[in-house]
């Protein structure tokens, strides 16, 4: 029986057995019965929307399982085809060892390269960079290990995995031109030319210093300036690695001095004991004038030896430094030269000169650098370490120097370790 309508016929017994029943009308039993169906609309609402919810949250549960297994790409019925897949591409990679070099950089490795995945319990497993070493040997083969105690699925250990002799050719690993350990060893060559302006440092030889005329500063010394010259040559380096070279080669230099004579000699210097003690006058018929204008030209066979570094600035450009010593020997003289004694003008090839003379070179600059050749541009300055007269028979020593912009141009020779 309907529970309404049994509490319906419960009240209505009730109220007829109460001495006040003629006061209840039929209206008010049809408000309470009204009131009673509102309820019960209320509570059937209720249980109707508490079942929809539960009914969505398993359907809701049900659905997003079956996208995670998806998702996963893999299920128990699927797992051993995936492992079969795996094996055979692992077989398919192992190939005999190449004389290919690869590079130790595990962070290239990491870009280009991925670890195979192994899957089980429906789990990803992903390696960290601990579990993964490295190794290249005579025959650059990858060797990879995985080691079990860091790799767990539900914190179950699995075996240790190796992999070995898996080479890369797929995407092969190359070197970089700014890994010290990847730098290629090179000899350049070419061709040097050095425009510059040349002059000379001049000072008394003790032992014969009082043969020097008085006049000779005034006439003659301050007569003499510098001069244009220019070295031209051959040009040999060899870089020891991407910070240090030594070059070499072969070149012509020269050594220049301007001149300007112009004066009168008057007197003659008388000599006692090997120096100068007095001056005799000459007749005025016998007055030398000397007006002479020109270059003095000393032609020098150069061979250097310089250590340098360089540094880069960017990808086309950098900076070099040298710093070494010459062997110069002297192999032709052009021009004439006022005597340090009588004054008198004499051609450079009747003096005596050292013929083989030893300089020290600075220079630095920047380079241009392209694939096969580079062009150089660096300001040099060399002097003469010794001097250029002989000491034992001249009252002077002079020591040249020049100072310029060497223009360099030189072809790359590349030689494999």
């Amino acid at each position: 029986m309907d529970k309404l309508k049994q509490i319906d016929s419960i009240l209505k017994k009730a109220a007829a057995d109460m001495h006040f029943n003629d006061a209840i009308q039929s209206s008010d039993w049809d408000a309470i019965e009204h009131k009673l169906k509102k309820r019960r609309r209320r509570i059937i609402v209720l249980w109707s929307f508490i079942a929809l919810m539960f009914t969505t949250s398993i359907v809701t549960l049900i659905v997003n399982q079956d996208s995670l297994t998806d998702e996963l790409g893999y299920n128990e019925a699927s797992y051993e085809n995936i492992n079969n897949e795996r094996e055979n591409s692992v077989a398919q990679n192992i190939e005999a060892p190449s004389k290919t070099k690869l590079t130790n950089k595990s962070n290239d490795f990491e870009k280009n390269y991925k670890i195979p995945l192994v899957k089980s319990n429906n789990q990803k497993i992903t390696v960290t960079k601990e579990d993964k070493k490295i190794v290249n040997n005579d025959y650059n083969e990858l060797i990879i290990n995985i080691n079990s105690k860091s790799v767990n699925t539900f914190n179950q250990a699995l075996p240790e995995i190796k992999l070995e002799k898996i080479f890369l050719e797929r995407n092969p690993i190359t070197k970089k031109s700014n890994n010290p350990e990847s730098f290629v060893k090179r000899w350049e060559y070419g061709i040097a030319f050095t425009p510059s302006i040349s002059s000379k440092f001049t000072q008394k030889n003790s032992t014969l210093s009082g043969l020097i005329n008085r006049n000779y500063n005034q006439y003659i010394g301050k007569q003499e300036k510098s001069s244009f010259a220019s070295n031209f040559g051959f040009n040999l380096s060899y870089h020891i690695n991407s910070k240090l070279f030594i070059s070499s080669g072969l070149y012509l230099t020269q050594r220049a001095e301007y001149l300007n004579y112009k004066y009168t000699i008057t007197d003659f210097p008388i000599v006692t004991n090997g120096e100068i003690t007095d001056y005799g006058p000459l007749n005025p018929l016998a007055y030398v004038d000397v007006n002479h204008i020109g270059s003095n030209l000393y032609h020098f066979i150069e061979i250097p030896l310089n250590f340098g570094i360089k540094q880069p600035i960017s990808s086309n450009f950098e900076i070099r430094a040298q710093f070494g010593v010459s062997f110069l020997s002297l192999t032709k003289l052009n021009g004439k030269k006022g005597n340090y004694l009588n004054l008198q003008l004499e051609d450079l090839s009747d003096l005596k000169f050292n013929k083989h003379n030893i300089a020290t070179t600075v220079k630095t600059g920047l380079y241009y650098n392209k694939p096969r050749f580079n062009v150089g541009l660096e300001p040099s300055y060399s002097i003469n370490i010794n001097s250029l007269n002989n000491a034992k028979t001249s009252a002077l020593k002079t020591r040249p120097y020049a100072y310029g912009v060497n223009l360099i141009t030189n072809i790359k020779i590349f030689k494999n370790e």
